[in-house]
């Protein structure tokens, strides 16, 4: 037992102490025992009982503890001794003192064994849902774990409470809003956050006792893990015991990269649920948000800076974050499988402002980064889909536009298209419209640029001095090359369709890299 917590048990049980000696010390007891004159050698894990008279010389090398209960000693010569005399006030039992010692031993040997096997549970691998199994078949009690935002993110397998509050919370796999009212008006993250240890609270929702703590990484609280007192009464040891198991669930979390890199950051982990679950039912999500604060708008957008639009620049993840937060205020966001992710949401004819993308470009470009945005879209049930069309632009983009920083994926849909295309028939160049092609050929033999002007000519249909301006030609040079193209061609551009096809062509001749 660490000798440290035996010293606070013996606090909280009222018995008063003043220590002398080698205050470091902090050794793990398994044995305790009344020291005699028989005893010629000490054990560091052993606690001794000591009488004045028997208490050994102040040189003696060896880092002990001894407990003393009289008080005729001269302590004060052990001031400077290796080992430790904890001298206790007098009028204490020395019968009921030693059995309490032992009681604690005997506590901290349960903890100890139940942690080796948490310890292993940790270690196998086999993630969240099966340490938590594995503590409740050691505590025997039922154990939840939930996040900030109040979604559970494990809950015992093995014993289901029979009580309708907790299986309806089971079934939608978040704290009802009588729970959350519950956990609010009894300030329980307050009170659990202040404590350092277990807390312990009666739920009167459900007639029961909990046991409660906090689930921390790297000193920030992402969540809480929940006992409860429903297949028997709690230990005395329990408040200790679960303590040291909620350092194994952080340790756990701490393995996901989701919870690591997002740890304090509010409506993270419900972006992360989206993403993860394509087309899951998100009413219980939106009830959440909303409980929380966060006021959903008509549409939602996906801005997405994945690997390849940050790794040519020298920022890390997490400062990319920060800045972005302030460019995008009210937005969730979360780094997702190493892509930086922020959900948007605003009224239908709400778009981006000006002075959000001009802030939102400005800072792309000075720090060399690549941003995708999505298509908006109006059930958050689809955000799976559209935080792929945003990843999607920026991968299309860098292929495409490389010297852009932000991407619209309505830019690029043709290009997905393609792509899609592409992975089940690789000649996508037999599309190409045959007039088009001939054209490609003809500027490949003679040296001409008739493909730049039928380019811009697609761009503005109509507009003849816009399209001269763009080639910095003059208007009848370019009635001469049109001219030229629909000869070549065979097509005399007067029909919406032929702008289509000839439009598509462009594209993958683009997408080819031809052009």
């Amino acid at each position: 037992m660490e000798y440290i917590q035996l010293l606070s048990h013996l606090k909280e049980q009222g018995y008063g102490y003043h220590i002398y000696g080698n205050s470091l010390l902090d050794p793990d007891l398994i044995h305790a025992r009344i020291l005699t004159e028989q005893n010629h050698a000490y054990s560091p894990s052993t606690l001794y009982l000591a009488p004045a008279r028997l208490l050994p010389p102040p040189d003696l090398d060896n880092s002990i503890i001894l407990f003393c209960l009289e008080q005729s000693a001269n302590f004060q010569q052990y001031e400077t001794s290796a080992f430790q005399v904890a001298a206790f006030e007098p009028g204490i039992s020395q019968g009921e003192f030693l059995n309490f010692i032992l009681d604690c031993l005997t506590e901290i040997q349960q903890i100890t064994s139940g942690m080796h096997i948490l310890v292993n549970a940790l270690f196998s691998g086999n993630g969240l849902q099966y340490l938590i199994d594995t503590a409740t078949n050691i505590f025997g009690n039922p154990i939840y774990v939930i996040d900030l935002q109040y979604k559970y993110l494990a809950m015992s397998a093995g014993i289901v409470p029979d009580n309708i509050f907790f299986q309806e919370e089971s079934a939608t796999g978040y704290i009802s809003e009588t729970g959350i009212q519950h956990i609010t008006r009894n300030n329980l993250d307050e009170k659990v956050q202040k404590t350092n240890h277990a807390y312990y609270h009666y739920n009167e929702l459900i007639q029961k006792g909990m046991l409660i703590d906090t689930v921390e990484i790297q000193g920030v609280g992402i969540g809480h893990v929940m006992m409860l007192e429903s297949e028997h009464e709690f230990y005395d040891f329990d408040r200790e015991f679960f303590h040291r198991f909620s350092k194994l669930i952080s340790m756990e979390l701490q393995k996901d990269s989701s919870f690591r890199r997002n740890k304090g950051v509010m409506y993270s982990y419900f972006l992360i649920d989206l993403i993860k679950h394509p087309k899951k039912n998100t009413n219980h999500i939106q009830e959440r948000l909303k409980a929380m604060g966060y006021n959903l708008k008509e549409t939602f957008y996906i801005i997405a800076i994945p690997t390849v639009g940050y790794s040519t620049s020298d920022l890390k993840m997490e400062v990319i974050l920060e800045r972005m937060k302030f460019i995008l205020s009210g937005s969730i966001y979360v780094i997702y499988e190493n892509t930086i992710v922020f959900l948007i949401s605003r009224n239908l004819n709400q778009r981006f402002s000006d002075y959000e993308m001009n802030q939102l470009e400005n800072y792309l470009n000075a720090n060399n980064l690549k941003a995708g945005i999505s298509n908006f879209y109006q059930n958050l049930e689809d955000t799976a889909c559209f935080y792929q069309q945003a990843v999607s632009a920026v991968l299309l983009g860098i292929k495409l536009s490389p010297a852009s920083s932000v991407y619209y994926f309505s830019d690029y849909y043709l290009y997905k298209m393609l792509e899609t295309l592409e992975r089940e028939d690789p000649q996508i160049q037999f599309l190409i419209q045959p007039g088009l092609m001939k054209l490609y050929l003809y500027d490949k033999e003679h040296g001409t640029d008739f493909m730049d002007t039928i380019i811009e000519f697609l761009k503005h249909p109509g507009q003849p001095a816009n399209i001269a301006d763009a080639l910095h030609i003059h208007k009848n040079t370019l009635l001469y090359r049109m001219g030229k193209i629909k000869q070549i061609t065979g097509c005399d551009f007067v029909e919406g369709e032929e702008y289509m096809n000839y439009n598509l062509s462009v594209k993958i001749m683009k997408y080819l890299h031809l052009i």
